[in-house]
């Protein structure tokens, strides 16, 4: 049950990194179009995907978690081949958008499968371990979309996502036995759903455009103010909605609320990182994409190896331990580079910068993801994970924007261009997942809600004598 779930997430996972590396590959087939409008290849993949992800977990509660595993996979790798064929860049955005409805569906189905496959005890240390494969699966994106595009061009990229979900969901149907009947839930608040696109499509908007059009220009600052508003009106609808989008009721448990806001700052740098790093590579030392896909692996690789070890060591000796290390890593790894990265290469430099931000990100995302689910009941680990989910792809698509905003053209660069930025944000992010580390005060595989006598009791997130 793990393995396959976990194959159909690592596809989810590959797909917001893969094109990171390839993404010059496309910026050279498509020379009429900006780069800012090429970048809502990707990140309009992780809006959409992070939307619809509270409408999927109804629909899994619906139609059982088997059978949406088996049409999200369905649908994933469908539309990943149509975006390989797809002739120009409209087709392609629209080919991406119905693979980000792919992946919303398998994302809470694979969560409810695995939830109930482990006993309470062990639920948050399976949910770390299966959401950590998509982190190791994003983190050997850039690697494989490097050796792809060096091969065939972008276009292999996708043609590379279209049997892992076909797999995944083949032998869920197989092998898994979904006991959970199905349950007539009621839709979510769909307005509240249209709003977290146009919130996150808004600020991200203006962030892209404010190179082409400038921070003067009023279109820029009215996104950015008219996405800022509608988050507003999210946050109220779902203060007063019967069935919200958002379910603000689990951010009064201190550690899942702390888990998501760490999730949104630390997956800003992140994703940052996956997008910037590659194309120093490529536009500042002079590497192509096989190489500079390859020069990214030591975070897939850190990743593939501590991330195991830290959902253990989760378990026994709880969050804290290992967050606060990993940020201070991340944020050596950075720092390096802003110091030390010049216009020439430098593998003296980039080696340790690269296997420091590794180890330290493979330690962090397994502790935001168990925060999660660490103090919340097990019925609403879902609804939890879905929320968390969301938080992640507009972390992505807020890095690749701030990256993209920060850094400019990035070809007849002097210097290292405006790469000193990206290196700066990747290391603030790291910081200030360090300082918000304090407030993870739970202990291995407990609650850190209320307790008295052994059981929670009381409000969430207020601890009673």
């Amino acid at each position: 049950m793990f393995a396959a779930g976990s194959i159909a997430m690592a596809q989810s996972g590959l797909a917001l990194s893969i094109l990171n590396v390839a993404f010059p590959s496309l910026r050279d087939d498509f020379s009429s179009t900006s780069a800012s409008t090429l970048s809502w290849v990707i990140n309009l993949y992780t809006i959409v995907a992070g939307a619809f992800l509270v409408l999927a977990a109804v629909i899994v509660d619906r139609l059982g978690a088997k059978r949406v595993v088996m049409i999200g996979g369905t649908l994933f790798s469908a539309s990943a081949l149509c975006c390989a064929l797809a002739p120009n860049v409209p087709i392609l955005l629209v080919a991406r958008v119905v693979q980000a409805l792919g992946s919303a569906l398998l994302t809470p189905s694979c969560v409810a499968l695995i939830v109930g496959a482990f006993p309470d005890t062990h639920r948050a240390t399976a949910v770390a371990g299966y959401t950590a494969v998509g982190s190791v699966s994003a983190g050997f994106g850039p690697t494989l979309g490097g050796l792809l595009a060096d091969a065939g061009g972008w276009r292999w990229a996708f043609y590379a996502m279209v049997p892992g979900s076909i797999i995944g969901a083949v032998l869920v149907g197989l092998l898994v036995h979904d006991s959970a009947r199905p349950v007539r839930r009621e839709l979510p608040d769909l307005w509240g759903v249209g709003l977290i696109m146009a919130s996150v499509g808004l600020v991200i908007g203006g962030l892209v455009q404010s190179r082409p059009w400038g921070w003067g220009d009023p279109r820029v600052g009215g996104a950015v103010v008219a996405g800022v508003l509608c988050l507003g009106l999210i946050v109220r609808r779902s203060q007063r909605h019967p069935r919200p989008v958002l379910d603000l009721t689990l951010f009064r448990y201190r550690s899942s609320a702390m888990a998501n806001i760490g999730t949104f700052v630390f997956g800003v740098g992140f994703f940052g990182v996956f997008f910037g790093y590659p194309l120093f590579l490529r536009d500042v030392w002079g590497y192509g994409a096989r190489d500079a896909g390859l020069l990214m692996t030591p975070i897939a690789a850190c990743g593939g190896i501590v991330a195991p070890l830290a959902a253990r060591v989760i378990r026994t000796h709880g969050m804290r331990v290992l967050i606060v290390p990993g940020g201070l890593l991340v944020a050596a790894g950075s720092l390096l580079l802003a110091v030390a990265a010049g216009p020439e290469r430098n593998m003296g430099v980039w080696w340790p910068a690269i296997f420091l931000t590794g180890i330290g990100s493979a330690a962090v995302w397994p502790c935001l993801y168990a925060g999660v689910v660490l103090d919340i009941p097990s019925d609403r680990y879902a609804a939890a994970t879905a929320i968390n989910q969301t938080i992640q792809r507009s972390s992505t698509a807020f890095g690749v924007a701030l990256a993209v905003t920060l850094l400019g053209p990035t070809t007849a660069l002097v210097g290292i261009g405006s790469f000193d930025r990206i290196f700066v944000m990747a290391m603030g992010c790291g910081a200030l997942t360090v300082v918000m580390a304090r407030w993870f005060t739970a202990g291995p595989d407990r609650p850190s809600g209320p307790r008295r006598s052994g059981r929670v009791v009381g409000r969430p997130g207020r601890i009673r004598t």
